[in-house]
């Protein structure tokens, strides 16, 4: 079953927000800015403006306006999802799956935009994953990407759907790959802005590396250095971390902002998509109480979350320099069919921080595989 789900808040939780923001106890902090996490004069900034001017009702507008649906499966469980649909008939579906700490808020900018652009008609849906936003939260263990991509492919073919493309990045990435893998027939192409590719067992694993390549690798060793704790908490302990940050607003925020600056190299204190962008995804994960059960999807995938089997559909990789995983297009030539390979400005949230630039390539690749 199919059915619009109206986005509304009550306002006695936006008033209880604002009321735990204002009774913070702030912890102390060593004078060094955001080397040890959440620099706090930011964050106390921050934290006031979401308390006096930010307005949650101006991005539940936007979210409805496009299209808000809820879809309750075969198993029960009700998956939320957005669903933009061409103003052209025989509009072909196009599947963009959002991560952690993202949600279909990520995808807000860019649905216009490719829907604008494109000269093929292109209805877009973006699922929220199972215990993230609005979907319904799992209780039994199992909810991996494998199944995840199971559930995504249901709600497709319970649109009325044939044919779709996927696209995704981060866990959408893995989720994507598995859509492609278990339904070679109904998903004719992925684009990913996370590749995940790992060096061949066998040859030297920098053979027919470039040097610019070379120097993107580089990135997954920072952030296995330097921003790689959260994953090991989650993976593991995600209970524990939850009772903090479903209780503490503040918590919760520098828990995720953290990421939308250290994932961005952010400079001078800033991060590098706006503090209303970012306050509209914690805003979110707060309302529906999710950042537990959003963080355990990193104990169901353990460390990949994702299968090494080579698919035959046509792939696009659109990487971005300043990427968690930005791997050679020789090391994905394991995994796909490698059809179209783009170095783009920009970080971990593509869609986000550069619209123009990931519609432009998401396009590019439709038009390749010549529907």
């Amino acid at each position: 079953m199919i059915e619009e789900y109206n986005i509304h808040i009550p306002e006695e939780d936006i008033d209880l927000l604002k009321h735990k923001i204002s009774l913070t106890r702030w912890p102390d902090e060593i004078n060094n800015k955001w080397s040890h996490g959440t620099d706090m004069s930011f964050l106390k900034e921050l934290s006031n403006y979401w308390c006096n001017e930010f307005d949650w009702r101006v991005h539940e507008k936007k979210l409805n306006e496009i299209g808000s649906f809820r879809y309750t499966s075969e198993s029960g469980l009700k998956i939320h999802f957005l669903h933009s649909k061409s103003k052209k008939n025989n509009a072909i579906p196009l599947v963009m799956t959002h991560g952690w700490p993202g949600s279909i808020q990520e995808f807000i900018k860019i649905i216009p935009i490719i829907q604008k652009n494109s000269n093929i008609p292109l209805d877009i849906i973006c699922p929220s994953l199972p215990g993230f936003g609005f979907s319904d939260k799992p209780s039994e263990v199992g909810m991996n990407s494998k199944e995840i991509a199971k559930l995504q492919h249901e709600l497709i073919m319970a649109l009325g759907y044939k044919k779709y493309i996927v696209q995704g990045g981060d866990w959408g990435a893995t989720i994507s790959k598995w859509m492609a893998e278990l339904y070679e027939d109904e998903c004719i192409g992925i684009h990913l802005n996370m590749v995940i590719a790992w060096p061949p067992a066998t040859d030297d694993p920098m053979k027919n590396v470039t040097e610019n390549e070379q120097k993107l690798l580089a990135n997954y060793d920072k952030y296995k250095e330097q921003g790689f704790g959260y994953y090991e908490i989650q993976k593991t302990k995600p209970q524990t971390l939850g009772y903090g940050l479903n209780d503490s607003p503040v918590g919760l925020a520098a828990w995720i902002v953290e990421k939308f600056y250290g994932w961005f190299e952010g400079e001078n204190n800033k991060l590098v998509v706006s503090n209303e962008e970012v306050l509209a995804i914690v805003s979110l994960y707060w309302f529906t109480q999710s950042i537990t059960s959003s963080a355990r999807l990193y104990k169901e995938n353990g460390d990949l979350g994702f299968s090494f089997e080579k698919i035959a559909q046509p792939m696009a990789g659109a990487i971005f320099k300043r990427d968690l995983i930005a791997p050679p297009k020789v090391w994905a030539e394991q995994i796909y069919d490698v059809v179209q390979w783009n170095i783009h400005d920009g970080g971990h949230f593509a869609a986000l921080e550069q619209p123009e630039s990931l519609s432009t390539d998401i396009i590019e690749f439709i038009k390749k595989l010549k529907i």
